[in-house]
């Protein structure tokens, strides 16, 4: 690559398996649900990723009910599942939405639940996605939520089944502590703040090497850039609350992030397709 500065690269555990899904969700238009070995290990090659560590986390994927192998006349390749396929509608609702800061006077949603032994894998699902709905814990089962993202919760509510064990209700906080501290009890900013500075401190200096005259002229490049910068970018959607303007903490980044974020994908983004395109076009449309 001839940007001249270095990409950041991510270091969660499952990054691979991560990238593999931004590849198959990001370009759906041109990946249409599948993707042969092959070309899968040269977009993951562009992104850094050797074809091991592709294969192993396809495997991994296929384990986990998000790829399915699947030849296509003589091409073996990989379809996203049905489980997958849910991720991606859901990634482009959340992902590509604006993160306004709720309005503290529209109040906060409650939802509480006991969900029994029995449906254990139900509540474990149900706990994971409040946290990714941006919901805090209160108490063992007591989770709250600026009021706006009830109508999210309630529908995985109704998705999993759970109704009779979740009680949900709108309110206000009338006291008697601080709303402030209410909010660091429920999340912890501090570190949602932390990845905020740490998303620019490491992306800025890419968007000013992008915005240099020339300074991506590689069709793969863009990808890259765009791919890499998309998936580190993709999960503060879901951890950022939203809370309202006047509960974040001092020196809070997160609509600087985003917006940094917004920025490399309009520059980027229509290059980046053109260069899946030319990896996968033919292939995809068999």
């Amino acid at each position: 690559m001839k940007l001249g500065v270095d990409l950041p690269q991510d270091e969660a555990k499952n990054s691979t398996q991560l990238l593999v899904l931004a590849v198959y969700g990001r370009y759906s238009p041109l990946v249409r649900g599948w993707c042969s070995v092959a070309d899968l290990i040269t977009l993951m090659e562009r992104l850094g990723v050797p074809a091991q560590a592709t294969r192993s986390a396809v495997t991994r994927m296929t384990r986990r009910d998000l790829l399915a192998p699947q030849r296509r006349g003589t091409v073996r390749g990989y379809a996203a599942t049905a489980k997958a396929q849910l991720i991606f509608e859901e990634g482009d609702e959340v992902v590509y939405a604006p993160l306004s800061p709720a309005r503290l006077e529209d109040g906060w949603a409650i939802v509480s639940f006991s969900v029994p032994e029995a449906e254990r894998e139900k509540r474990y699902t149900l706990r994971k996605r409040l946290v990714w709905l941006g919901m805090g814990q209160l108490d063992s089962g007591l989770w709250i939520a600026p009021a706006r993202v009830l109508p999210a919760v309630l529908k995985w509510v109704r998705r999993l089944g759970l109704e009779q064990y979740v009680d949900a209700f709108t309110a206000r906080h009338e006291g008697l502590g601080d709303t402030a501290e209410l909010a660091r009890r429920a999340w912890n900013l501090e570190e949602l703040a932390a990845s905020y500075d740490k998303y620019l401190g490491s992306w800025s200096p890419v968007l000013t090497a992008v915005r240099e005259p020339g300074g991506i002229s590689e069709p793969g490049d863009a990808f890259a850039v765009h791919t890499l910068a998309l998936e580190q970018w993709m999960r503060f959607p879901y951890l950022d609350p939203g809370l309202p303007a006047q509960l974040l903490p001092t020196g809070w980044h997160g609509e600087a992030a985003q917006e940094l974020a917004r920025e490399l994908r309009e520059l980027l983004e229509a290059t980046a397709f053109e260069y899946v395109a030319s990896v996968v076009g033919h292939a995809a449309g068999k």
